[in-house]
């Protein structure tokens, strides 16, 4: 950590603000490492009032969305599902889709599917792009999966310059359709991944810790968050 010089004392207008080291966060304790098929089975489910609220989800999510252009960073891909669906015709003419996701084995599902994107393999914690890297950065139901998201939404508005889009489960609507479904029955509807739950003010806080502008898109059971203005803050490396 940058300490001032003893002899010196700076002004609180020129002090720079400080803020935790980036750290990986890995995933929540007892999960498996490898999971692909996960998301196949349930972007594929044969359930057809799952699939008329997972189409009505992605329109919305597109609508928020709209055309982006330049350098777009998914964080959390997993196997590519949603990705594939938010930008259907690929990347836009003179931009850039880069996707990380923490599981090699979903990353390499993901790469093997995905046109014109690259994707690596990173831990949002510690995300490996430079400041202010994205125009727009993704996460589609990552972080109700991680123990730290604070960390994940710090690292996220780093790298940002222009839009942040997250998406995750409406809590407790998402665990109630899970119950309503026989789903989860002994976790009450919680899915065994899910170690947060947000309400629409929940995630709105988390978001405003590090950006000026956060608007929140309600997409029954999910939750839809965009935000801009992203908080510089000077980390100590």
């Amino acid at each position: 950590m940058t300490t001032s010089p003893a002899s010196s004392t700076p002004s609180p207008s020129s002090a720079a603000v400080e803020v935790e080291r980036p750290r990986s966060i890995g995933l929540a304790p007892g999960l498996a490492l490898d999971a692909a098929g996960q998301d196949a089975a349930k972007y594929s489910t044969g359930n057809p009032v799952v699939q008329w609220l997972l189409a009505r989800w992605m329109r919305r999510l597109r609508s928020v969305l709209g055309t982006p252009t330049g350098v777009v960073v998914d964080v959390g891909v997993g196997e590519g599902f949603a990705l594939e669906r938010m930008f259907p015709t690929g990347p836009a003419a003179g931009g850039s889709v880069v996707a990380l996701e923490y599981r090699h084995d979903k990353a390499l599902v993901a790469a093997s599917k995905l046109d014109r994107v690259s994707v690596v393999r990173g831990d949002a914690g510690v995300l490996p792009f430079p400041d202010a890297r994205a125009d727009l950065v993704t996460s589609i139901e990552v972080l109700e999966h991680l123990p730290r998201f604070e960390q994940a939404v710090a690292e996220m508005a780093r790298i940002c310059r222009g839009r942040l889009v997250v998406s995750v489960p409406w809590e407790p609507w998402f665990r109630l359709g899970n119950l309503g479904r026989g789903k989860n029955v002994a976790r009450l509807g919680n899915d065994p991944e899910h170690v947060q739950a947000f309400s629409p003010a929940r995630l709105e806080r988390a978001l405003r810790t590090e950006f000026g502008q956060v608007r929140i898109t309600r997409a029954f059971p999910w939750l839809i968050a965009e935000a801009s203005s992203p908080i510089r803050a000077v980390i100590s490396r």
